[in-house]
């Protein structure tokens, strides 16, 4: 056992504060007052530091302290009332007190998965999904611990999460009680299953949600996990996006994240032909203009491999967007998440607002772009290559 001055030396020396992602101050002596404290790393006034968040009752009071004073604040505020502190940094480490006041440092072992924190700016993020609130699924999938705080190395997707639900919070009132939600080419579904806790869960709309994707493997995995979260009204089903049909008419919403190519168009054109109220889509992998386009006024550009990709890539999108609109949807195109994270980061995002009325010389105005630049595009012959194409 050690007294209070000796356990800090001793807890500094087996713990590297670069790498400290996360402690949980936990047991309290008394029944009321704070009840439990994390501590997380944050950048305080441009320089390293932590904040610890004190719970009590339905509040949440922080402070912050600098890097070289978190292991005595820790120690200092156990001795207020707290019988133990987890600690996982690139070693872990539980604190324990006694009635006495002396404390113990047990369960010492390498943590194989730490890493040089991110030290956050210290300004509160307005979450969908917040830091510090314990969510069973996102616990299960390895996103936080057993106290609700967000592992540091799963930072980005849980930032991730959050900006797809606060995307998705700008439209569910396009969104009926009691419809359909497709998901075309979920993959392994961690937007899929936040999706249908923010809508059924938070927002108690009781959407049905349908997942394919082509991998059956994927899709067995996926449905195990919906069985285990609860997740009842979530499916999942292994099949080509161009075979799946309309159900039974109440499909309100289609979503496709990083469906390769003209998959992308095909999962738009499914929305726009079912008269979806929202259609969300992150395109991937756009091959088809930039093996077609040519422009010899834009050579200058389209010589260059990674310059015609790109190029290409905004082309495709601005055309999608482009028919979207004309098909009667108010579209946005939106950075998903930072550059840093994905360069696939552009988000088309539509909610349909009128009937489809398409102007002839705004189609027009659409086509001469695309004979400029000497390209066929997937979603443009699935909408306008038929002359007989009725209003959906």
């Amino acid at each position: 056992m050690y007294t209070r001055e000796d356990a800090v030396k001793s807890a500094e020396e087996k713990i590297n504060i670069g790498m400290l992602e996360s402690a949980a101050i936990s047991n309290p002596v008394k029944k009321d007052g704070v009840f439990k404290i994390k501590v997380k790393p944050v950048a305080v006034k441009g320089r390293k530091g932590f904040q610890f968040a004190m719970y009590e009752g339905s509040k949440v009071m922080h402070e912050n302290c600098g890097a070289d004073e978190v292991i005595p604040r820790i120690f200092e505020l156990m001795s207020t009332g707290f019988k133990q502190c987890n600690i996982i940094a690139d070693n872990y480490l539980t604190i324990l007190m006694n009635k006495k006041g002396e404390f113990k440092l047990t369960g010492v072992k390498p943590n194989p998965n730490a890493a040089e924190v991110e030290f956050a700016h210290n300004a509160a993020k307005n979450y969908v999904l917040s830091d510090g609130e314990y969510i069973p699924w996102m616990h299960d999938l390895g996103l936080m611990d057993e106290n609700g705080v967000v592992i540091n190395r799963r930072q980005k997707k849980f930032r991730q999460i959050n900006r797809f639900l606060e995307m998705l919070k700008d439209v569910e009132d396009y969104i009926p009680d009691n419809s359909v939600i497709v998901d075309m080419g979920c993959g392994k579904s961690y937007l899929t299953f936040a999706m249908y806790h923010y809508l059924n869960i938070m927002k108690g709309k009781n959407v049905e949600i349908m997942g394919f994707d082509l991998k059956a493997d994927v899709v067995e995995y996926c449905n195990k996990l919906a069985e285990r979260f609860g997740f009842e009204h979530l499916k999942f089903y292994a099949g080509d996006i161009a075979d799946i049909d309309n159900i039974d008419g109440r499909i309100s919403m289609i979503i496709t994240l990083h469906a390769c190519d003209t998959a992308t168009d095909i999962a738009i054109y499914h929305g726009i032909r079912w008269g979806c109220g929202v259609i969300m889509s992150v395109p991937c992998c756009q091959h088809e203009l930039n093996s077609q386009i040519k422009n010899p006024a834009m050579d200058i550009i389209l010589k260059h491999g990674i310059l015609k990709e790109r190029f290409s890539a905004i082309l495709t999108d601005a055309i999608r967007a482009r028919i979207l609109e004309l098909k009667g949807y108010k579209t946005s195109v939106m950075e998903f998440i930072d550059m840093e994270h994905t360069p696939k980061n552009i988000m088309i995002r539509a909610v349909k607002t009128r009937r489809n009325t398409v102007d002839d010389k705004e189609l027009e105005e659409l086509s001469e772009l695309m004979r400029e630049y000497s390209v066929k595009q997937k979603l443009y012959e699935l909408c306008f290559g038929n002359s007989d194409d009725d209003d959906k």
